[in-house]
């Protein structure tokens, strides 16, 4: 008997701590609203009393004691950001780190300043618009490590994607594919499906997405001039709180 109160206490005791976990508790608030839902990541959120969760790819804002939740966009008025991106900038990092060099496609100048990953889909226009310009980007110090990622809007997309991986010459296949030249269809063990499932994993549902080193995404479709300025903002060293 006295074993069976003693573990029925550590059982009580187990529950009370669980509660006071906020990890717990914003769990647990979560998954009222979206039973279903894959928690990735939960960590203080720069907004006083609340935690940042990562969920299916999506970042909410939830308080430390359960009762409200923030989705959308919450901006740093003196930093100029949405800060609710920070939730997903660590994710999408660690994902983005996760994809080898052999499952890229790189355009890069000889000695590059900067360096970015591009989820890229040949029937894309502003894809196609954004490698029009890769020698620009290049000269900018920029290297480019592009990622197949055709998306379901493009029928087709995923035959031309996987026909540039399975090409011996896959930089000249994507020159002709993005210049929307018709390619003689190949097929090979591609990562294709494994790069659709990390970029599904951390939200992307558009193309170009242009992703930093640190995780930050820095657009869509953004000029040459434009996305050296943002990287070498990214570059400086971040002032002291």
């Amino acid at each position: 008997m006295y074993r069976f109160l003693s573990m029925a206490l550590l059982a009580t005791f187990a529950v009370a701590a669980a509660a006071d976990d906020p990890t717990v508790v914003v769990t647990q608030a979560l998954h009222k609203l979206v039973p279903g839902a894959k928690v990735q990541s939960v960590a203080p959120a720069p907004l006083a009393g609340f935690y940042a969760v990562v969920a299916d790819g999506h970042p909410v804002f939830i308080s430390a004691d359960g009762k409200y939740l923030i989705e959308g966009h919450v901006y740093d008025i003196d930093a100029r950001r949405n800060v609710m991106d920070d939730a997903m900038a660590g994710l999408r990092k660690r994902a983005i780190d996760a994809i080898p060099a052999s499952k890229r496609i790189a355009f890069a100048p000889p000695s590059p300043k900067y360096h970015v990953t591009v989820f890229t889909d040949p029937d894309c226009p502003y894809c196609r618009e954004f490698h029009k310009q890769i020698a620009e980007y290049n000269q900018l110090g920029i290297a480019v490590d592009y990622v197949l990622f055709p998306l379901s809007i493009h029928p087709g997309a995923d035959k031309v994607s996987q026909t540039v991986w399975c090409s011996k010459d896959r930089h000249d296949a994507f020159n002709q594919a993005l210049a929307g030249k018709t390619l003689a269809p190949l097929t090979c063990s591609n990562p294709i499906a494994e790069i659709t499932n990390t970029a599904n994993a951390i939200g992307i549902n558009g193309t170009p997405a242009i992703f930093a080193d640190d995780g930050a995404q820095l657009g869509g479709y953004v000029p040459p001039a434009q996305l050296a300025r943002q990287l070498q903002g990214l570059a400086q060293p971040k002032p002291a709180p």
